[in-house]
């Protein structure tokens, strides 16, 4: 139904009349509407998108000539009190999501959970910065999509896509040293500081706009190369860390813990920690001399414990069941390499990473 009639706009506070809706209806005004109908909202040649909502209460002491909206909703889509506004019932076909992001933090939510959710929101309206609440979880619309675009307000029916992005996880950031950090690309910046200013540093800021409370641990790894002949070479005390590749070539692998298990509001004071163990590296990791060690040369990206970092946060990841934690949802896993993709690595730990991989879900 399309009417050019305007209506009067009002504004409530949530509990007025005893309820908390975000939309009230006159329905002597409106004998057309019934509960459970899509209604359109505007204001008279307004350029912002037209307001969306679920016809949920029928209040008949209503002002004539008026249509009521919840305050908090009218400042999302600069709807203005006492202003002419048009009200059109739309077909929910026309005006159904394809898909509705929904941002969550600081609890645990389980999938049957999600799947609880989901199935409550079904046949409701939804809008950007909606926050929802059922059976104890909390939640907030954060994105609408339909027909590949964003919109600010829709229907979510049977078809509709409901994903959920968790704002507290568990974070592991893995940054491979490899002997191609200390080269320069063709702007003349060390691939180093592209890792850290560049990408850490945007991470970081999109974190702080989001306002997440991620866990992170940050692991800086690389393998080192030994000149050295015969294992005699080496000290007795380090002999079982240190192990031989398919060429015969002496390795050890090394894991330096930058941040573990941290949750800050400001996270750029540790791009300067990490800036501060770049610099310290070589030493760390024996590419300089060191007492008993043969001659020490760092990895490539290809050639490097790849695998085996990933593998660390596996160890973690397959204990997630276990002493829980329930102020956070969601485990990640990201690798910083300044390789190509390409990676030469042992087939047995390929085919068990991979394994590891389905099992976590990750694949």
């Amino acid at each position: 139904m399309r009417t050019h009639r305007a209506y009067k706009l009002w504004i409530h506070k949530k509990g007025f009349g005893n309820s908390d809706y975000e939309l009230m209806v006159n329905p002597k005004v409106f004998p057309q509407v019934k509960l459970g109908d899509i209604v359109e909202i505007a204001h008279i040649n307004d350029e912002y998108s037209p307001l969306l909502l679920q016809v949920k209460s029928l209040k008949e002491d209503l002002q004539k000539e008026t249509i009521s909206v919840d305050q908090t909703v009218a400042q999302v889509f600069k709807l203005r009190a006492y202003q002419d506004v048009y009200v059109n019932i739309v077909d929910p076909k026309d005006v159904a999501l394809d898909l509705v992001e929904l941002t969550f933090k600081d609890q645990y939510i389980g999938r049957s959970d999600m799947w609880r959710l989901k199935k409550n929101l079904v046949n409701t309206c939804a809008y950007v910065t909606q926050k929802v609440e059922y059976a104890g979880i909390r939640a907030q619309a954060s994105e609408l999509w339909v027909k590949g675009e964003k919109v600010t307000c829709g229907y979510i029916s049977e078809d509709s896509r409901v994903v959920f992005r968790s704002a507290s996880a568990m974070v592991y950031i893995f940054i491979q040293m490899s002997c191609e950090m200390w080269d320069f690309d063709i702007y003349g910046d060390l691939y180093f500081e592209k890792a850290v200013n560049g990408f850490l540093a945007d991470l970081f800021a999109k974190w702080k706009d989001k306002n997440c409370s991620h866990e992170v641990t940050v692991v800086l790894f690389s393998r080192t190369f030994y000149d050295g002949k015969s294992i005699d070479e080496f000290p007795e005390s380090h002999r079982p860390s240190i192990q031989q590749d398919h060429e015969g070539r002496f390795y050890e692998d090394f894991y330096q813990v930058v941040a573990q298990n941290e949750r800050r509001e400001e996270w750029t004071s540790l791009l300067t920690t990490i800036k501060k163990l770049f610099i310290q590296y070589p030493v760390l990791v024996r590419l300089q001399e060191a007492d008993g060690f043969p001659r020490g040369q760092n990895a490539t990206a290809a050639q490097g414990n790849y695998l085996e970092a990933i593998n660390l946060s596996f160890n973690v990841f397959d204990k997630h069941y276990i002493n829980r934690n329930f102020d956070r949802t969601g485990q990640m896993s990201v690798v910083i390499t300044p390789g190509v993709g390409v990676f030469e690595v042992d087939r047995l730990l390929m085919i068990l990473t991979k394994q590891r991989m389905i099992d976590n879900g990750k694949l």
